[in-house]
């Protein structure tokens, strides 16, 4: 796969965040698992992807709050990992590809406060002249897709190219495993453990019990 290709995939993948629908094809583990079928490795993208799922469960964009932006570290985690394994030893790769992904989650998440702050404009242009709506939905649809490619475009140009040191360290897949658990539970409990959220759990988990056994 070109990884100039794979950029123009994953800034497509990423609009879903907000630009194009909300279908959830942005999640991390949907988008690993759409580059793991490009790479013919579908097994190893639902891998990345799930443990990048794990890692930002909690990672809701909740009125002003703002969070490191998870489904970029998705697309740019799990495709970096199969553009260093080409050239590179699997578990240096994978290392490797995690740190690129949770620093442009740090990027994406700075790069969405000035994308909020233009599409506040837009929507105060839009609210003079509503006959105009389509225009300026094209106007933030446009500069959200290049936000997304300047983001992935220059990661993907460095994990297509780059041969790692010898001396980098290597993640393995089980301590992978072991670390996205763990962020994992400690999310969950955070998230679903206040008043407001515990009774959805225990229906939830009442539900999964009775198809279960029926």
């Amino acid at each position: 796969m070109n990884y100039i290709l794979l950029s123009v995939i994953g800034a497509a993948i990423i609009l879903d965040k907000f630009a194009f629908g909300e279908f959830g094809i942005s999640q991390p583990i949907i988008a690993g698992t759409i580059i793991g079928a490009l790479f013919g490795d579908i097994q190893s993208g639902i891998f990345i992807g799930a443990i990048l799922q794990l890692i930002f469960l909690i990672g809701l964009p909740i009125g002003k709050d703002i969070p490191p932006d998870g489904q970029a570290a998705g697309v740019i985690g799990t495709g970096s990992y199969f553009l260093l394994r080409t050239m590179n030893q699997p578990d240096q790769a994978l290392c490797l590809a995690f740190i690129l992904a949770l620093i442009s989650a740090i990027i994406g998440g700075a790069m969405e406060i000035i994308a909020r702050r233009r599409n506040e404009k837009l929507y105060h242009l839009f609210m003079r002249k509503g006959k105009h709506l389509y225009l300026y939905h094209l106007f933030g649809f446009i500069p959200a897709f290049l936000k997304n490619f300047i983001l992935i475009f220059p990661i993907f140009l460095l994990a297509n190219y780059l041969k790692i040191p010898q001396q980098f360290p290597e993640l393995s897949r089980e301590l992978l495993m072991i670390i996205g658990l763990s962020v994992g539970f400690a999310n969950a409990i955070y998230l679903f453990s206040k008043k407001t959220t515990v009774i959805y759990v225990i229906l939830g988990a009442l539900c999964g019990l009775a198809l279960l056994v029926f």
